[in-house]
């Protein structure tokens, strides 16, 4: 009779791990089978590069183009970081001024999935709103043609290398994201950006700002990505 409890005992304790196991593995199809994604969970990783930027450089002086890296929370939350290149070498056809500066800026922020619910969240055609922080700090030469002196006459040109310059902004947009095939993606997006705070040579005026273009208080932006996913098992 004991040897027959203990055979029984046994048998129950080696059924349980594989008990255990069938119950994971049957929420886990069933999860699969729903859709269902945990709000925070870890997806993937997605990086991208801006193509509207390296095609404008060949249309215009001035430009910026960037590359990006940013992680997938339930396919609703994208935390993002964004590192671009921006340059320019005009000049002014009215005044004859030359500006020239080319350095790289940086962003940090926040892409959300509009097209999600409390179900089954959509990765892969969705519209999304975004939130950036960016800042750069940068050298620009300035070079004037001679200019006369209306009080005591005479000329003097003004020939200013290596000004330092600094500015932070804010960036509030949408974009549209399409999958083109499996971890490909194509991306475009608008953003209104406004000038947080800027610092300037003391003789000179920063006229254009690498990432965020003409030296303005406000002024709008766009991009045009590649995304390609890597996913998260």
């Amino acid at each position: 009779m004991r040897t027959s409890r203990y055979t029984l005992l046994i048998s129950l304790l080696l059924l349980l791990p594989f008990s255990g196991s069938s119950q994971e593995k049957a929420t886990v199809e069933e999860t699969e089978k729903s859709g269902k994604t945990s709000m925070f969970s870890f997806n993937g990783i997605g990086v991208s590069a801006d193509l509207f930027g390296f095609a404008y450089s060949l249309l215009d002086e001035y430009t910026s183009a960037e590359i990006a890296v940013e992680a997938n929370f339930g396919n609703r939350f994208y935390p993002i970081a964004e590192i671009g290149l921006g340059w320019c070498d005009t000049q002014d056809e009215t005044t004859g001024i030359k500006y020239k500066t080319t350095a790289p800026y940086y962003k940090v922020g926040l892409n959300y999935n509009f097209f999600t619910n409390k179900e089954k969240p959509d990765p892969d055609h969705y519209i999304y709103g975004l939130a950036r922080f960016a800042w750069t700090s940068f050298d620009y030469d300035v070079e004037t043609p001679p200019i006369t002196d209306p009080v005591w006459g005479g000329t003097a040109s003004l020939d200013l290398e290596g000004v330092g310059g600094s500015c932070s902004w804010a960036e509030i947009g949408a974009g549209i994201k399409v999958k083109i095939f499996k971890g490909l993606h194509m991306g475009w997006s608008i953003r209104y950006k406004v000038r947080l705070s800027d610092k300037k040579g003391s003789n000179s005026n920063m006229w254009y700002i690498p990432g965020f273009g003409i030296n303005k208080s406000t002024t709008f932006g766009g991009t045009y990505s590649i995304i390609y996913e890597i996913p998260f098992k």
